[in-house]
């Protein structure tokens, strides 16, 4: 299946699966050692926070701080949720009324949308291919 898809498309899909396979067992590997490296460094912190405050200060301490964090982060996704939303309530709106507006002008030069579209097309397809 690969191989004739392969062929159709023109590229190599093996090469491509092949690559993202060997990134994603990098991604992986990285992932791991960054993960282990961030228990250690809490582990260590609470080592370091028990000689202060004792255990249970310690781990009071850092549940606090990992709460304060993730409240942090959902804060922050909450912006950017409403954000994108806006953007895509401006985005509708503004071509509603570029649709709006076309169908206006259909109705009103037919003649003009035709040329204008004639040479869109035309365009897109004397326009320079670049290869991949």
């Amino acid at each position: 299946m690969l191989s004739i898809l392969s062929a159709l498309t023109g590229a190599s899909v093996h090469r491509t699966v092949a690559r993202a396979k060997r990134n994603s067992i990098f991604i992986a590997l990285a992932l791991l050692f960054l993960l282990t490296a961030y228990a250690l460094v809490v582990a260590a912190g609470a080592i370091w926070l028990a000689g202060i405050y004792g255990p249970a200060g310690a781990a009071l301490f850092l549940a606090a701080c990992a709460l304060l964090i993730a409240i942090i982060a959902l804060v922050v996704m909450a912006v950017m949720n409403a954000r994108e939303k806006r953007r895509a309530r401006e985005r509708r709106a503004a071509l509603e009324s570029f649709a709006t507006v076309g169908l206006g002008l259909i109705r009103a030069q037919p003649l003009l949308t035709a040329g204008v579209l004639a040479a869109i097309v035309a365009a897109n397809l004397v326009g320079s291919k670049r290869e991949d």
